[in-house]
């Protein structure tokens, strides 16, 4: 599993916004950049959905 500050790096990498993935999640941007910033522990299912959708496996 990666870290939130990972998965940033993975979605500025395929330039990606945060507020595209945020929005995806169906999660407001200010929590979703608490998990990319690991100020808050990321849910599984949150994970799960999020790195589908940056194409990590």
């Amino acid at each position: 599993m990666l870290t939130g500050k990972q998965l940033k790096i993975q979605r500025i990498i395929k330039d990606i916004k945060a507020i595209e993935v945020s929005q995806y999640l169906d999660i407001h941007k200010s929590y979703f950049s608490k998990l990319e910033n690991e100020v808050q522990k990321i849910p599984q299912h949150v994970y799960e959905k999020w790195s589908e959708y940056l194409g990590i496996n």
